[in-house]
């Protein structure tokens, strides 16, 4: 059984039962054969076509992107009154993770069943919505979403394309420039953010044969060959007024909402990427010999292996359990009828309920990916450095990630600054809650393991809670303006309190080996948890200039769970060797 709907947030200030969270053991059937198929199509249809997707073949990613139509998955998202699954959260995340493997392919179905589908979703009328939610849906047309421009990145309230009425009044003329558009080679449907007469941020559905829309160059990248990224130019482009999405003057909403629940999708793609580079390394340690043996008998490579399951692990249990939550949220909007008056708003509000955990999965998430891909390449040694192992391509296209659909530095501050509205606009007693821990703090670990862990819970809360506190009465909501040192430290505090959290309420729902080995885990990822929130937790205490007696309360707070690291990674490593890199939850 799932969380019940909460708040977004609420994991700060409320225990979690244990096996009360959703995680993979629980997918159903259906469930489990979409994941199939997604695995089936990146193993077999794609990955044997690695030399021709880095060489970036003329219409090669366009016919990837029809056969993941004709298979369903451009539909996940899509209302079933418009062609689509309307498949649960936890279903498109499985999706998109199984499809990890090949960056490249994973990328192009997010940038046309999310970026440029999710818009029309969202905050479309009916009229557009029966206009081009089928074609997109079928894979029939592929769509691309543009907001970044040459000037304007992270901050996209800056942008400088136009639009203005046409003079019949019949539409808008839109002129501009974006930058960095995924899929820009062989879209047919473009959403376009602009400025409505110079200061109202509105969006607009332009087709790709409309006069006056140009296209650059494929943008010579690092990584991501397969992918088609391009400059779209808006030279004096006629957009019929029909074509204007959602409101005047109100595109934030489109653009912070569908990037939301990217960024979700983003932490699934990183785990299926993240999965295959410690299936790589795996597979490598065990067939590389050195000193008379395979290297996957040393220490350090043990380590490695173990460092790379246990985080794949804590972000899989985190973001399983977020779709689970999230879904809560969209599941009464799609019993609705089609026409239903103000559905935007209804999903408006469910786009926006976990905006903070969306951002902490997205910067947790592509980390936890590059970490892997860079030890995966380190246990290559000389050869991952060369293209002839698969290891280096992953490696290169998994830097990325960690900037586009905003980087990881404002998705941390995103994720601090969330927490501020949640307290404000939905009474989430954060400050209440901190005091409460803060004159009985929880000061002693049990011996016991699975009463360890639930102890290091309530002491990762109640320590993120205290810096909260203190960040709050030193800067309240300019926190992020004026401190973002301190902003950032609070987000990567509660990244580690979720994380763990989401593992020690998983572990009833694991049997066997696995069973031991999320144990294992949980213990490591607390251990080092440990650490870092002491670290991040300090850094605040002194940028606020902290009095000795709060020095002593946060020493209070936070102990080192004692036990044997070095072993308990040995031990982990002999099943994740065992597996072949992975415990795969959908078989056990």
């Amino acid at each position: 059984m799932s969380e019940q709907k909460r708040r977004s947030g609420a994991f700060l200030i409320e225990r979690t039962e244990a096996g009360s969270t959703f995680a993979p053991e629980d997918f159903d059937q259906e469930a489990r054969m979409i994941g199939k198929a997604a695995e089936e199509f990146i193993r077999n249809e794609v990955l044997p076509r690695l030399p021709e997707i880095e060489q970036a073949h003329e219409g090669l990613m366009r016919e990837l992107d029809r056969q993941m139509g004709a298979l369903g998955f451009t539909a996940a998202e899509v209302p079933i009154h418009y062609g689509g699954l309307d498949l649960p959260k936890t279903t498109v995340a499985l999706l998109v993770e199984k499809l990890g493997p090949e960056p490249a392919t994973c990328l192009t179905l997010q940038a046309h069943a999310g970026l440029a589908i999710l818009p029309l979703v969202l905050e479309g009328t009916h009229a557009q919505k029966l206009r081009y939610l089928p074609k997109l849906a079928s894979g029939e047309w592929c769509g691309s979403f543009c907001l970044s421009e040459p000037a304007s990145g992270s901050d996209a309230l800056a942008m400088r394309t136009r639009a203005m009425p046409s003079s019949d009044g019949k539409g808008y003329i839109l002129s501009g420039e974006k930058m960095w558009v995924t899929n820009a080679g062989f879209a047919d449907l473009f959403t376009v953010f602009a400025k409505l007469n110079g200061d109202q941020f509105t969006a607009f559905l332009v087709e790709r044969t409309f006069p006056g829309v140009n296209l650059g160059r494929e943008e010579h990248k690092i990584g991501l060959h397969g992918s088609s990224t391009r400059r779209v130019a808006f030279e004096n482009v006629f957009v019929p007024a029909e074509n204007l999405l959602g409101e005047v003057g109100k595109a934030h909403y489109i653009a912070l909402n569908t990037l939301n629940l990217g960024r979700y999708k983003m932490a699934a793609s990183a785990l299926g990427t993240g999965k295959y580079a410690l299936e790589l390394a795996t597979r490598y340690a065990q067939e590389r010999h050195q000193f008379g043996q395979p290297i996957a008998n040393f220490g350090l490579i043990r380590q490695k292996l173990a460092e790379m399951f246990t985080r794949l692990f804590a972000l899989e249990s985190m973001l399983y359990r977020t779709g689970a939550l999230m879904q809560a949220w969209f599941e009464p909007i799609h019993h609705l009828p089609p026409d239903y008056p103000e559905l935007h708003l209804h999903y408006r509000a469910a786009a926006a309920e976990y905006a903070g955990e969306c951002a902490l999965l997205k910067f947790y998430g592509t980390e936890v990916q590059y970490f892997c891909a860079d030890e995966g390449l380190q246990i290559h040694g000389g050869y991952g450095y060369t293209e002839d192992f698969p290891i280096a391509k992953l490696f290169r296209e998994s830097r990325v990630p960690r900037i586009y659909e905003g980087t990881n530095e404002i998705n941390r501050l995103n994720l601090t600054q969330h927490l501020i509205r949640q307290m404000q606009r939905a009474g989430l007693p954060l400050i209440e809650e901190a005091r409460a821990r803060e004159a009985h703090p929880v000061e002693t670990l049990p011996s016991h393991p699975r009463e360890m862990l639930a102890a290091l819970v309530e002491q990762f809360r109640q320590a993120t809670l205290f810096a909260f506190r203190l960040a709050w009465e030193a800067y309240g909501e300019h926190l992020r303006e004026q401190r973002q040192e301190v902003a950032a430290a609070i987000a990567d505090m509660t990244a580690s309190l979720y994380g763990l959290e989401s593992i020690v309420a998983r572990l009833p729902k694991l049997r066997g080996a696995a069973a031991e080995a999320g144990e294992l885990t949980a213990m490591l990822f607390a251990r080092e948890g440990a650490f870092a929130l002491r670290e991040r937790l300090d850094l605040v205490l002194n940028a606020l200039g902290a009095t000795p007696d709060l020095f002593h309360l946060a020493e209070r707070m936070l102990c080192l769970p004692r036990f044997n690291a070095v072993a308990a990674r040995h031990r982990l490593a002999e099943f994740v060797l065992q597996w072949g890199g992975s415990y795969n939850p959908l078989i056990g």
